[in-house]
């Protein structure tokens, strides 16, 4: 099988070259193609003309791809993964990076008719000077993992995993004691991308909209809910519809069941609020979770919440 690396870093002196390296070493040794696009070397135009705007604000298949534009999305086109590696500059990937996004996932292509496979794997490792828990308290790690799997990557990869390697500024002194680890972890992570081993269950960054509810109930279609989890700890955010803003808290035991406490505002300026059981089945390819809902008034329904 093969990967189509995306690689985007201006220098060579990095530990992001050397988690890179690694990744691939780690491909090769699987037995596995990889084919790679390093945007710096390349001199990747980042910049969309006005030409490719108003060809994508305006819907339109014409005119013709650019040949650098084209190119990549042949790359994708003959891969069965993609894996993208660069640093994080200021909670987002670098600007050549984006302008990548901005110009390769054209109409036609990435989305309206699209002409882009569906991929089997969408992987992102990225280097951080900060440590992990604080990019977690602040809600930056959340941020970027919902502009590339909640966006960039979304409805095109089957599976998706975010591979942070935190604390490796050069005056952080974790970055040299963790050096050797840390490109283990990034070896592995080339070595096994195509492992059939059992993936582990996990709510983190998956999104569901209700496909049926009772009567009583105020989620539709067009409410949207963006999971996540810690340990047996999920939560979610959820709007649309006629909720405005509504959050759930709760547990997932070891059968994948949920528990848990939901509260929102609808439009009726209404605060609602109730506790749910939540049951997982997988159904033509999709998890679904089959609900049974309490309102905190005592008024009891059922609902089916299906991905995305």
């Amino acid at each position: 099988m093969k990967v189509f690396i995306v690689y985007c870093h201006p220098s060579d002196d990095s530990f992001t070259k050397n988690m890179c390296n690694a990744f691939i070493n780690g491909i090769k040794d699987s037995g596995n193609e990889y084919i790679i696009s390093d945007l710096y070397k390349m001199d990747f135009k980042s910049d969309m003309t006005e030409q490719e705007y108003l060809r994508d604000a305006y819907y339109r298949e014409t005119p013709e791809i650019a040949k650098d534009v084209l190119a990549e999305q042949e790359k994708i086109n003959s891969a069965d993964a993609i894996a993208f590696i660069y640093p994080v500059f200021w909670t987002e990937a670098p600007a050549k990076l984006v302008g990548w996004f901005d110009r390769v996932w054209s109409y036609g292509f990435a989305y309206g008719n699209k002409t882009m496979k569906m991929l089997e794997k969408g992987i992102i490792l990225c280097s951080a000077g900060n440590p992990a828990d604080r990019l977690e308290k602040l809600g930056l790690l959340g941020s970027m993992k919902k502009v590339m799997f909640g966006d960039r990557l979304f409805n095109r990869v089957k599976e998706t995993e975010f591979v942070l390697f935190d604390s490796t500024s050069r005056e952080n002194i974790s970055r040299e004691a963790n050096w050797d680890l840390n490109l283990k972890k990034a070896y592995e992570k080339g070595k096994n991308l195509f492992s059939d081993s059992k993936k582990e269950f996990s709510l983190e960054d998956r999104y569901f909209t209700a496909i049926s509810n009772s009567d009583t109930g105020e989620v539709s279609d067009e409410t949207i809910f963006a999971y996540h989890q810690k340990g047996n700890v999920i939560w979610a955010e959820y709007s649309g519809g006629s909720v405005i803003k509504g959050f759930l808290l709760g547990t997932i035991d070891e059968n994948n069941n949920l528990r848990f406490d939901y509260r929102h505002i609808n439009t009726d300026g209404e605060s609602k609020s109730g506790s749910c059981t939540s049951e997982p089945r997988f159904e033509n390819g999709k998890l679904r979770f089959y609900e049974k809902w309490k309102w905190t008034d005592g008024c009891e329904g059922t609902s089916v919440i299906e991905e995305l």
